[in-house]
């Protein structure tokens, strides 16, 4: 390769990487600022939104739930019941004033015992106990909880057992309170203790009334308290289910279930706590969520593709330069940027590494790693048509590599399982080529034609390829290997397989009397476009086909026209496909179009090709330009416009006199969505021009000084 290429093709891939990697500064700040907007709408809402509903917990509505079960079925077990009534109430209101008038006359004796030890030395805690059970005594609350206890002996006990169940009942209530007095009050007032008030005599009143209620007592049958058990249940759940208890009548619902069989109400109760379940386990939509992730995805894949296409041209360019002196120096060029964009990735981790483990996100940290993995599509050629090879360079030590080209415990079936997976590809359609273990290098085949489904993943082409290059990361994490580059296509070429097609370099001079290159003064003819010679320049022919006879069958009647290399799209272009820009002069914003120039002047002004300045081994300084020719399909061109960057008061300078300044724009408006047209433009020439000074002093450039920065056209 001419060394002066080799300088502009170095510069122009510098410079192509520099204006990717803006980009994806660029597009990370629009993510930024587009997250931080739905993040702000996102607080608002929650902010703003109402409380929400307490959802209970699973282990409180299965009690309640078991426990009715429970209830119902032993209803069921005990369908009747024999209950004894007693409807005498003079002995009942009797028993009650017999019951306290012994309480009170224990009351009036405690209280004597109280005050006869009062006065008397150490008798502190005794005077505070009897204190306290006297107060205790006359507690109305505590005289009606006994007197039911009492009353329902009475009504239930067997009747040979009830006035032995109500002394026991006394003991037990009061007795062992005036017993216990009784014990320690021997020690300061014996003579006056009477052990009459720690029981029940039979000749009691309480005992003598008790007695007429059980003479006068009946039996009758009782149903089981089906209803109190479902009401009771009811009552339960409508205290645990706030939404429920706003929408639900608590005895319309009582009457329902009381009316079901209890195998119809027990389903009633499970089905209720498995809709509370569902409610606690259903994660509540945040609309905001989904409208993040899908924005970090489309900045994510956004930053995959200019990524991969950053190595891509250098890749390109490699290629351009295969077999040639300078094979090493654009070899070395591609490690370079690979091995910034694994600094980065590395940066990246230990960033994520400071963090605190329980803020950090291990699903963010894969996707950063797995976005940012360095791609670099190389021979692609056809995966509709052939085999894709894909290259994976692993971080990974020698036994991991022996262990894995021994498929040990069939690490590369599960493998190749989970890759396919990842690509979403059938079974079987991927198989291992080559294993380097010195190299730490993995080879897999990619069957056609899912080689292009692959290739669109790993690019950032869908909308889910970080999701899709995370899985593929993941297969390798899941074998405790981790990918360090991947490489798309074949790395070497043949030499039949070279880039550079150099029977078709030439040199243009400015006068048919200069020997050194070629000339014409007319135009040619050129698919009904006039082509100029582009005196000045010298051109490296690429290679587009097999031979002469191809290229005329193909591209033979196109027009010939030129585009600049400092546009983003510049390296796509160089590789036979125009990335189609969405900004411009004479369309509005969204129209997606290309633009080239059938004037190579047009193209050099410095805005559309940077000057790139080199100082040679004698100390000479010497500046290049680099302009991409091609052809172009007749049909294509939408319109012809004008120029679009010389100053208002200027627009009657000549750019270049072969052409009108109204055609120097070409607009080639993109098809059905299609991101690259090289069906309509195809770059088979590099077009340099040298010169010792600045090229916006060279006579052809004079018109430089009248453009209008205001206006220049960054898409082109």
């Amino acid at each position: 390769m001419d060394d002066d290429l080799a300088f502009c093709l170095g510069r122009f891939t510098d410079h192509q990487v520099q204006l990717i990697d803006d980009r994806i500064a660029k597009i990370k700040e629009e993510e930024n600022e587009v997250c931080r907007e739905i993040e702000e709408r996102q607080a608002a809402h929650i902010k703003n939104r109402p409380p929400q509903r307490d959802k209970g917990s699973h282990a409180k509505d299965k009690a309640l739930v078991d426990k009715f079960v429970s209830d119902l079925r032993q209803c069921s077990a005990e369908p009747r019941k024999i209950r004894a009534v007693t409807d005498d109430q003079t002995c009942i209101d009797s028993l009650r004033a017999e019951l306290w008038t012994k309480v009170a006359a224990s009351t009036t004796y405690i209280n004597r015992l109280h005050n006869l030890a009062r006065p008397l030395s150490n008798t502190a805690k005794f005077v505070e106990t009897c204190r306290e059970t006297v107060e205790s005594f006359k507690r109305p609350s505590d005289f009606d909880a006994n007197y039911k206890v009492l009353y329902k002996i009475i009504e239930q006990d067997e009747k040979d057992q009830v006035i032995g169940s109500i002394q026991k009942w006394w003991k037990e209530k009061y007795g062992d309170k005036v017993a216990e007095i009784n014990q320690r009050n021997q020690k300061f007032n014996g003579a006056v203790t009477e052990p009459n008030f720690a029981i029940l005599s039979p000749n009691s009143g309480v005992i003598r009334n008790a007695k007429k209620l059980i003479e006068a007592r009946q039996e009758t049958i009782v149903e089981p308290e089906y209803f109190e058990v479902v009401r009771e249940f009811v009552r339960q759940l409508l205290l645990l289910d706030e939404e429920k208890r706003e929408h639900t009548d608590a005895n319309e619902l009582s009457n329902e279930l009381n009316s079901r069989t209890i195998e119809e109400t027990i389903d009633y109760a499970e089905r209720w706590l498995s809709e509370r379940d569902e409610i606690r386990n259903r994660k509540e939509e945040d609309p905001y969520k989904i409208e993040l992730e899908e924005a970090k995805a489309k900045y994510g894949r956004q930053r995959m593709a200019r990524r991969a296409q950053k190595f891509a041209v250098a890749a390109f360019i490699r290629q351009l330069a295969a077999g040639s002196k300078n094979d090493e120096q654009f070899q070395e060029q591609l490690d370079n940027i690979v091995k910034q964009e694994r600094k980065i990735n590395e940066e990246t981790e230990t960033k994520e590494e400071g963090k605190n483990n329980e803020e950090r996100k291990p699903e963010e940290e894969r996707k950063t790693n797995a976005e940012s993995l360095p791609v670099i599509p190389c021979d692609i050629g056809d995966p509709n048509e052939e085999e894709l090879p894909v290259t994976f360079e692993l971080k990974a030590d020698a036994a991991f590599m022996n262990q894995f080209k021994n498929n040990s415990n069939e690490v590369q079936e599960r493998f190749i399982k989970s890759l396919c997976q990842a690509f979403s590809i059938p079974s079987g359609e991927i198989r291992i080529k080559n294993i380097d273990c010195d190299k730490a290098i993995i080879c897999i085949l990619i069957s056609k034609p899912h080689g292009t489904v692959v290739v669109k993943i790993l690019i950032g082409g869908v909308e889910d390829a970080v999701a899709r290059k995370e899985a593929v990361c993941k297969c390798f994490s899941d074998i405790n290997a981790n990918v360090d580059s991947i490489i798309l296509g074949e790395v070497a070429l043949e030499v039949e397989g070279r880039r550079m097609d150099p029977r078709w370099n030439k040199n243009y001079v400015s006068s048919s009397n200069d020997p050194t290159g070629q000339y014409w003064a007319n135009s040619i003819n050129q698919g009904g476009k006039p082509y100029f010679c582009p005196s000045g320049w010298k051109r490296y022919g690429i290679k587009v086909d097999t031979g002469g006879k191809e290229f005329d069958a193909k591209w033979g009647t196109w027009n010939m026209a030129y585009h600049g290399t400092r546009s983003e799209v510049a390296t796509n272009i160089l590789m036979s496909g125009l990335k189609v820009g969405t900004h411009g002069c004479h369309y509005d914003d969204g129209v997606r179009r290309v633009y080239v120039s059938p004037s190579i002047e047009y193209c050099a002004h410095q805005i559309y090709a940077c000057p790139w300045e080199k100082t040679t081994k004698n100390g000479e300084n010497l500046w290049y330009q680099l302009v991409f020719q091609c052809r172009v399909n007749p049909k294509s061109i939408a319109s012809i416009k004008p120029e679009t960057i010389l100053g208002p008061d200027y627009k009657k300078e000549v750019i270049d006199p072969n052409f009108k300044n109204s055609e120097l724009e070409w607009i080639i408006l993109d098809r059905a969505d299609q991101e690259f047209i090289a069906d309509d433009i195809i770059c088979y020439g590099m077009m340099m021009r040298t010169s010792k000074d600045h090229p916006k002093t060279l006579t052809p450039s004079k018109w430089w000084e009248h453009t209008d920065p205001a206006c220049y056209s960054t898409s082109t």
